[in-house]
């Protein structure tokens, strides 16, 4: 009995102390204190005083909510100490996870990370919130999974017997949720591609056609935005025009057939859980995610081809979870059909999908190694459908293929970031092979460190794969002289993917007005953002909700690109921790589509549309982790 108190007392003194260490070091500023802050406090100081001094200048006071985080890393430290030693995975995680807030805390504010080094105190500090990283996040990572594993399936949430009816009424609670974004922002929210694909349906002039070298000088279609979507979204404002005399309508049509096909998806993958046996709770929390959460509703009712990608990639990692709950020797023809079916819609959408579904579908053999005859078939199709649309629909129709710049973005942002620092110290002939593929003085004259549309605009459409060639070597050549230029260039324009950052709702609001703007600006059309008493109160509900979201401790995080990426990164290594080979593929889907986007265009503190598709589907294939075995097993064996 003795040993039991004396074993509490020192997890209660060890918690303590942990948790006082903690919020010092994560109230700790990582800015360079500077010298007229020493001198006020004590003009005359030694060394040693003074970097005292800075280290003590760098915390920060949060009062209120510092005794706030104390209390609650007290309750963490005192609860996961308990509960035994860490694990490796939860070391590896939470290492990965302070590692990530270090670094990307230094890009976000400074955009390098040369000021946790810019000297012995800088250093130091460094080392310090490091260190209080490393001890806080594992314990986070422990207590959670633990506490979920110990709690949460025996929770109850809303629940019908019958899976049918629980389907359409998790659907029609959805879509009544939804109404209200859908009366805000009538006939549809609009973005910055979806001006470009009406004017290349209707064959007007864009910017994208000035980027290749066009075929025909009379056809303004390329294929940088996907010609599939270009003919759906075109179609309805051709037919909005032809049948009603206003592209308006042809929009609000398309945007309600759409968010109710997305709403059908949801509540089709939550009506899938429920058979898999996930418990109520869980399916209850994602059906509030999918109703209330902002980005899900609005992305709905976006004329954007990024929300049919993800409504596919959804039932595209559905169907593979039937695969491989129901295991049977071979796949069935209806299995083949779907999989072919929505992979050659999500590369037909999105050219980043054609990567998804063929790096994805050869790991289903790790399950059965008898399938290989219908995964051979699957990825013939595939590739069949690609060289035709590539090699005989393109081409007869005069439509080049997008810029080569779009797969050159990451060593172009190097590039740029490179002539960005060390300008001087580029030779001529590094110089002519960089201008021979973009014009080199708009390249080294503006860096931006979150996007690579600067860079890639800067291409120069004539270059050849000659000049292609000298390039690359250039840039390989470049990477030897400075090789953390280069890194810093990648992580500086990925780090919103891993580092949280809170982004503003509002953006969706002010991008649409911004597009139906732009979208009329040479009188083609007369696209009209709704006004009137109904708009404006929906308009009114959504921005107090925003701005609740936004300002709520944790809670918004869901407005993050990370917390999805950290959710897929946790799936994952519970999948290899609990030798989860089923619910590895459907981790695999979502981690091929991640390679895809940061090697993209933009940081994930940008834009939401490419974290979507993962914001999507990655709760349900968490979810899938949970589901009950036994069931599954009763259900095989049935």
């Amino acid at each position: 009995m003795e040993v039991l108190k004396d074993k509490n007392n020192n997890i209660i003194v060890k918690s303590a102390i942990c948790s006082l260490f903690t919020v010092i070091v994560f109230s700790m500023n990582y800015d360079i204190v500077s010298d007229e802050v020493i001198s006020s406090i004590s003009p005359n100081c030694n060394k040693i005083t003074e970097m005292i001094l800075r280290l003590v200048c760098s915390v920060d006071d949060y009062s209120l909510m510092g005794i706030l985080a104390l209390f609650f890393c007290f309750l963490l430290y005192k609860y996961s100490f308990s509960i035994g030693k860490l694990k490796i995975e939860e070391c590896i995680i939470g290492i990965l996870m302070a590692l990530t807030l270090l670094f990307g805390a230094s890009f976000e504010k400074f955009g390098t990370t040369v000021i946790l080094v810019n000297g012995i105190v800088q250093f130091i500090k460094t080392m310090i919130i490091l260190t209080g990283y490393i001890l806080f996040f594992p314990q986070l990572v422990k207590g959670i999974r633990y506490y979920i594993s110990k709690n949460l399936v025996f929770t109850k949430g809303f629940d019908v017997n019958d899976p049918i009816k629980y389907r359409r009424f998790v659907f029609g609670f959805i879509l009544a949720i939804w109404s209200i974004t859908f009366i805000a922002f009538f006939p549809g929210v609009f973005q910055g591609d979806t001006e470009d694909i009406i004017y290349m349906f209707y064959n007007y002039h864009t910017g994208l056609a000035d980027s290749v070298m066009r075929i025909d000088e009379s056809n303004m279609w390329v294929d940088h935005h996907s010609v599939l979507y270009t003919l759906i979204l075109g179609g309805f404002v051709k037919a909005g025009r032809f049948f009603m005399g206003n592209e308006n309508a042809g929009i609000a049509v398309y945007t309600i057939l759409q968010g109710i096909f997305i709403a059908w998806i949801l509540a089709y993958s939550l009506f899938k859980l429920k058979q898999y046996g996930v418990n109520a709770f869980i399916r209850t929390c994602i059906t509030i995610f999918f109703a209330f959460f902002p980005w899900i509703p609005r992305y709905a009712f976006m004329a954007t081809k990024d929300t049919l990608f993800a409504g596919l990639l959804m039932l595209f990692i559905l169907v593979i979870a039937d695969i491989v709950v129901e295991r049977e020797e071979r796949l069935s023809v209806n299995q083949i059909l779907k999989l072919s079916i929505y992979s050659i819609l999500m590369f037909l959408l999105r050219k980043n999908g054609l990567y998804v579904v063929v790096l994805a579908l050869p790991f289903l053999l790790m399950i059965n190694k008898k399938w290989i005859k219908s995964i051979a078939v699957v990825l013939l199709c595939i590739f069949c459908v690609k060289f035709v649309y590539s090699n005989v629909v393109l081409v007869s129709c005069n439509i080049p293929d997008g810029s080569v710049s779009a797969a050159l973005t990451v060593p172009l942002q190097q590039t740029s970031r490179y002539l960005h620092y060390y300008a001087d110290e580029v030779t001529q002939e590094e110089k002519d092979a960089i201008d021979a593929v973009v014009n080199y003085d708009a390249l080294s004259a503006y860096y931006e460190a979150n996007r690579s549309d600067y860079a890639k605009n800067c291409w120069r459409k004539e270059a050849d794969s000659t000049d292609l060639a000298n390039y690359i070597k250039t840039w390989v050549k470049m990477f030897f002289k400075h090789p953390l230029t280069y890194i810093a260039a990648t992580a500086n324009s990925n780090h919103g993917y891993f580092y949280p950052v809170v982004m503003d709702l509002s953006d969706f609001e002010k991008a649409s007005n911004g597009s139906y703007q732009n979208i009329n600006r040479d009188n083609y059309f007369d696209f009209n953002f709704t006004d009137n008493v109904l708009t404006r109160a929906a308009r009114t509900v959504l921005r107090v909700c925003d701005n609740v979201l936004e300002r709520i401790p944790l809670v918004n995080l869901l407005c993050t690109s990370a917390v999805y990426i950290w959710l897929l990164i946790f799936a994952w290594t519970r999948s290899i921790v609990n030798r989860d080979r089923k619910l590895l593929m459907l981790v695999i889907p979502l981690l091929m589509l991640m390679l895809t986007i940061i090697t993209g265009p933009c940081n994930g503190n940008v834009y939401h549309r490419f974290t979507y598709p993962v914001a999507m589907c990655v709760p349900v294939v968490f979810a899938f982790s949970y589901r009950n075995i036994n069931e599954e097993e009763k259900s095989n064996a049935e």
